[in-house]
């Protein structure tokens, strides 16, 4: 009996598609912290949940991305008027 050779052909590890899900979800996050600077909603909770259901996000976006887009739109916030005060 012949025997034939093992050919081990390597399967996409996921790094690939992960890094395309994670370039998306850093935009969706950063899209999502700016409708909340612009209306100034990132302070509440309830406001931030509101106002992103209103742009037409789905409440699964919403849930899944809401504390980091308030994180990031806070971070921006910050970041303006600290830059306005040392001016």
């Amino acid at each position: 009996m012949a025997t034939l050779p093992i050919t081990i052909h390597p399967l996409v590890d996921g790094s690939l598609s992960l890094d395309a899900v994670r370039a998306q979800r850093i935009a969706k996050v950063a899209e999502m912290a700016s409708r909340l600077v612009e209306t100034g909603a990132f302070v509440d909770y309830s406001d931030s949940v509101l106002v992103l259901a209103s742009f037409g996000y789905s409440a699964f976006e919403v849930h899944a991305l809401l504390d980091d887009a308030r994180q990031v739109a806070t971070e921006h916030v910050v970041a303006m008027e600290m830059s306005e005060v040392g001016q």
